[in-house]
């Protein structure tokens, strides 16, 4: 089963809410009260088949969705597995990913290799003006290749994996504010502001897991008791489709026994400004199971604007289908 977008890669495989939830002590009362769930959506995901709703959005650039199922066993099981990235990504289909050494090294992006669309797109690509998401000075350092030369490939990679090195150990001493802002387009967008607008559409969250998101918006200098932190980097998608991503993954065990895996988006070449992934286990009532809770918040500039109406209505419609095809899939692996 493919779980990514396709053509409408605008969301680039994060599928699980960072508007949507830490989940309360009765997480049928969040989905109802919270989210706008009915009592048969609620019902279907009771019986272990899973729903998504959209979230509401104050901003044309930002999308969510929420999906909900109940799945037998315990958390902890599945919170392992989503920390093994690369196996659960290779089994969900979602690319290719490494897990990033601490403290890094360019032998984690070893893997790491550009196809001809992504060279394709970076001989012609100058600051304002490029199809692939990249800062000033690292523009600067593909336009210095001589294309022509029988080694602009590897040269090209070569650069490629030490920005995402870079990238990867900017962010550790510095947080979101080392990340620095990309310049493909017109106007330069800060990878720090974009996430912060991520959140402000985070509102519940917020509101009940204030801990994890001063952790998100303050590392490194803030702590999270009771949590585990690790980078990766991703390559999802083919040809035009291609996205290289880095990722920071949490995993937080919080007061009450829930158990949160956070995925936040810190660079992607293609579609995405910033992206929070959130999945929310809460052990059942009756102790048999545990509800899974997953959707997205991403930012997308392709999303705004008014030719993008029809495209948001895509995206929409895939995000929505995506999500629960993600949660019958995790539910059936689990089983």
């Amino acid at each position: 089963m493919m779980l990514r977008f396709g053509t409408l890669g605008v969301i680039t495989m994060l599928l699980a809410p960072a508007a949507a939830a830490q989940v309360a002590s009765d997480p049928e009362k969040l989905l109802a009260d919270r989210f706008g769930f009915t009592a048969a959506e609620i019902a279907q995901a009771r019986t272990g088949k899973s729903v998504a709703k959209l979230l509401t959005s104050q901003d044309s650039s930002d999308i969510g969705v929420l999906g909900a199922v109940r799945v037998d066993g315990a958390p902890a099981r599945l919170a392992g597995w989503l920390q093994d990235v690369a196996n659960f990504r290779k089994a969900a289909e979602l690319g290719l990913a490494r897990r990033i050494s601490t403290p890094p090294t360019m032998g984690d992006f070893a893997d790491l290799a550009l196809d001809s669309n992504e060279l394709a797109a970076l001989r012609d690509c100058a600051p304002g003006n490029c199809d692939l998401r990249l800062g000033a000075s690292a523009i600067k350092q593909f336009q210095a290749i001589d294309w022509k030369a029988a080694d602009a490939g590897r040269r090209a990679n070569l650069i490629a994996r030490q920005l995402m090195l870079g990238h990867a150990e900017a962010y550790l001493k510095g947080g979101d504010a080392a990340l620095g802002a990309y310049h493909n387009d017109s106007k330069p967008r800060a990878a720090a502001d974009e996430f912060r607008l991520v959140l402000a559409q985070a509102a519940t969250l917020k509101q009940l897991a204030a801990p994890l998101t001063s952790y998100l918006t303050g590392f490194p200098a803030a702590t999270l008791p009771q949590s585990e932190s690790l980078l990766y980097w991703a390559k999802g998608g083919a040809g035009p489709e291609a996205a290289i991503s880095l990722h920071q993954l949490v995993v937080w065990r919080a007061p009450g026994g829930e158990v949160m895996v956070v995925d936040k988006l810190l660079f992607s070449s293609r579609y995405t400004e910033a992206g929070l992934t959130v999945i929310s286990m809460a052990p059942t009532a009756d102790g048999k199971g545990f509800y899974v809770l997953a959707g997205v918040r991403a930012r997308s500039s392709q999303l705004s604007g008014l030719g993008a109406r029809m495209l948001r209505g895509r995206v929409e419609k895939v995000a929505r289908d995506t999500a629960t095809m993600y949660l019958d899939w995790i539910r059936a692996s689990l089983s």
